[in-house]
């Protein structure tokens, strides 16, 4: 019998439909109760924790994605702040992804220095 847990758990979960979904612009700005505010807040502080461990491992390679300070603590309000003035700048549509806005409004908030540049 133990030799059938695995591929059935196998099989469960890859029959499963995929959870997991983006969080666009616009249902970012217009949460629709009080509820979907506090996950999309919760999404943008993952968001951020999964792009900080990201940049660390491409420090660590050589070519960060982006540069903060070393001992940065941002807040929800603060990436809250650097991804809507990354929209801004970009003019993004409803469609787009808050990560992808976050990302590159990181890139914006803390560029690297290049080596030619000093």
């Amino acid at each position: 019998m133990n030799k059938w847990i695995l591929p059935a758990c196998f099989v469960v979960l890859v029959a499963a439909p995929a959870a997991a979904a983006d969080v666009r612009l616009e249902s970012y700005r217009n949460p629709k109760n009080e509820n979907f505010r506090i996950f999309n807040h919760m999404y943008l502080d993952g968001a951020k924790g999964g792009l900080m461990a990201y940049n660390a491992f491409l420090k660590r390679h050589g070519q960060p994605a982006f540069c903060p300070p070393d001992t940065l603590a941002l807040t929800t309000e603060q990436t809250e702040e650097i991804m809507l003035k990354s929209a801004d700048k970009r003019a993004a549509k409803g469609d787009m992804p808050v990560a992808s806005l976050l990302l590159w409004g990181l890139q914006d908030t803390f560029p690297c220095e290049q080596p030619g540049n000093r």
